[in-house]
């Protein structure tokens, strides 16, 4: 592949990726790569002045990358939910549609994600069409949330789920 290569620095770690993958999947980067230099130079061409990328995990980033690069070579590059969250992640916080699309497809096609789970990564990653079957399943199990979940949902998305657990029952 021709093409320029960028360094990026994530959580201490340096990447050296080609610009053609990221500017082809996001604005975010199209943007990044057009933006004229600092007055120190330009980011990203050399160790000693990568393009950081700050909230990024570097096993988030190392999904991407294998994800971008891996062009088909099997049917699905990850094999749990958790390789599909972080992809989900970093794709949603750059605005990689395609991407996240992909994403949210192999998680509904993955052993299923808990109603818990569900409504946490719907939340965060603003998955509204997870919301209502989530919180239906919820309503309609037989046990009652646990502490831990309530912890994890918060007080007042606990508080309606009880009021729909007991609607459910009168």
């Amino acid at each position: 592949l021709q093409d320029e290569l960028s360094i990026f620095l994530v959580d201490g770690v340096l990447f050296r990726v080609h610009r053609f993958f990221l500017q082809r999947e996001s604005d975010v980067f199209r943007t990044m790569f057009v933006c004229p230099p600092t007055q120190d130079g330009p980011e990203g061409l050399t160790d000693d002045k990568p393009i950081a990328l700050p909230e990024v995990t570097v096993a988030e980033f190392e999904g991407l990358l294998k994800f971008l690069y891996d062009r088909g070579t099997s049917s699905s590059p990850f094999s749990t939910s958790e390789e599909w969250v972080r992809l989900l992640s970093i794709a949603t916080r750059y605005g990689m549609e395609r991407i996240r699309a992909r994403a949210l497809h192999e998680l509904e096609c993955l052993p299923p994600l808990d109603p818990i789970q569900r409504i946490v990564l719907a939340r965060k990653y603003d998955v509204r069409e997870w919301l209502l079957p989530s919180y239906v399943a919820l309503c309609l199990r037989p046990q009652p949330l646990n502490v831990l979940e309530a912890v994890e949902l918060g007080l007042e998305t606990m508080v309606l789920i009880a009021m729909g657990r007991e609607s459910v029952r009168d």
